[in-house]
């Protein structure tokens, strides 16, 4: 299918009367789906949110603006802002393309923005990334990766594996299914609700996990972490904060490090566990049952329980604190 041309793009426009409203978008194409595909989108112009609905079409609605002046369809100034943007939005096969690209020779302190909200069927791997504001997905099934470095990334009942990175601000993300990797530059990193593999770094802020169902591993240098959930194995590290995790079903390794601050560990069912510790800082706090090895007040060393599961914590910044409960 051919590129939606400038030339049809201005010649719909200017077949439309009337004013815009807030949620009326400037520009809508649609795209008829006859199996799951793949999205590739991008804007440099704007944010782009990506929804799900029960219809085989991909609608692509572009809404223009100018001076934070959301333009009716109709509007003369729509033309100026279209002239500063290479509009691409085409369907080839499976795979829908939606890219808003500012051009070079483009007056950077014109106010002007295209931003994108794409209403996909539900089963979309998506590539979706934007320079020019945040990036919002919610619903998509598939394989997915997701970028932002003008805005946060924000990511809600998606499944599948799943990217996501974001150099203007945090990412957070709401009942993931699948593997996910997360990082951020611009701020924090946050999910609540996961099941699947976990891989969250942040140089911005901090990192926060709850209810993980799957292995973790998480560092920050920009705060602490926070895990939580029924995890098989963790790795944490911070050099910004402290660590905290709260877990049970503990069943391959749990390595906590900071040198930001203490380490507190909270392992729900481990009492029985067989583990090799290795536990330091200033002050160690554990309560030892069936232990054999070197205990001391800032180094623990032995097994418990004859041994079994690799538990490794050290901190720098604080006390190691371990607390176990059925």
């Amino acid at each position: 299918m051919k590129m939606f041309s400038f030339v049809a793009m201005i010649i719909f426009l200017f077949s439309l009367n009337g004013f815009a409203k807030d949620d009326q978008p400037t520009i809508t194409k649609t795209f008829e789906m006859k199996e799951p595909g793949s999205l590739n989108a991008s804007s440099s112009g704007g944010g782009v949110t990506v929804q799900t609905h029960d219809q085989p079409q991909v609608v692509i609605q572009a809404f223009v603006r100018k001076n934070n002046n959301l333009l009716a369809p109709n509007d003369p100034m729509v033309k100026e802002v279209l002239e500063a943007f290479d509009v691409n939005f085409s369907k080839n096969g499976s795979a829908v393309t939606a890219i808003v690209e500012r051009k070079m020779r483009m007056n950077f302190w014109n106010n002007l923005g295209i931003s994108l909200t794409i209403i996909v069927p539900k089963e979309m791997s998506c590539k979706v990334s934007s320079s020019g504001g945040g990036v919002k997905i919610s619903g998509v099934k598939g394989t997915h990766d997701f970028s932002s470095s003008g805005g946060g990334v924000h990511l809600e009942n998606v499944s599948g594996t799943t990217e996501a990175r974001s150099s203007g601000g945090g990412v957070h993300v709401t009942n993931q299914n699948g593997d996910v990797r997360l990082s951020s530059s611009g701020g924090g990193v946050t999910i609540e609700d996961a099941q699947g593999s976990v891989f969250a770094q942040s140089s911005g802020g901090g990192v926060s996990l709850k209810n993980i169902k799957g292995n973790v591993e998480a560092s920050s240098s920009g705060g602490g972490v926070n895990v939580s959930g029924e995890c098989g194995s963790v790795k944490a590290k911070s050099s910004g904060g402290s660590v905290h995790v709260d877990i049970k079903n503990l069943s391959k390794n749990l390595t906590l490090e900071s040198s930001g601050g203490g380490v507190d560990a909270l392992i729900r069912n481990g009492k029985n566990l067989g583990l090799d510790l290795d536990l330091q800082s200033d002050r160690v706090n554990i309560d030892l049952q069936n232990f054999s090895g070197k205990a001391e007040k800032d180094r623990v060393k032995g097994t418990m329980n004859k041994g079994g599961i690799s538990v490794y914590m050290h901190a720098s910044g604080g006390n190691v604190n371990v607390r176990f409960e059925e």
